[in-house]
């Protein structure tokens, strides 16, 4: 979990719109939620959706492998 832990921890540092990356990188909320906005994440990102996610914020998906939380 440590990429989907990285991306989260960013998200919400940078103070980003889960329902706006939700639509903006085509991801249903529900599933962003489970994944980044929840306290105990339920399931990780699969690839496709860290793909999506990071071509929405123009981000390297490899920058959250061994991310510090920004």
């Amino acid at each position: 979990m440590k990429v989907t832990k990285n991306l989260a921890e960013y998200i919400k540092n940078m103070g980003i719109n889960l329902s706006e990356l939700s639509r903006k990188a085509d991801i249903p909320y529900h599933t962003l939620y489970k994944c980044l906005g929840a306290e105990l994440p339920q399931r990780e990102l699969r690839a496709d959706e860290l793909a999506s996610i990071c071509m929405v914020l123009n981000l390297n998906p490899m920058d959250f492998w061994s991310r510090k939380a920004a």
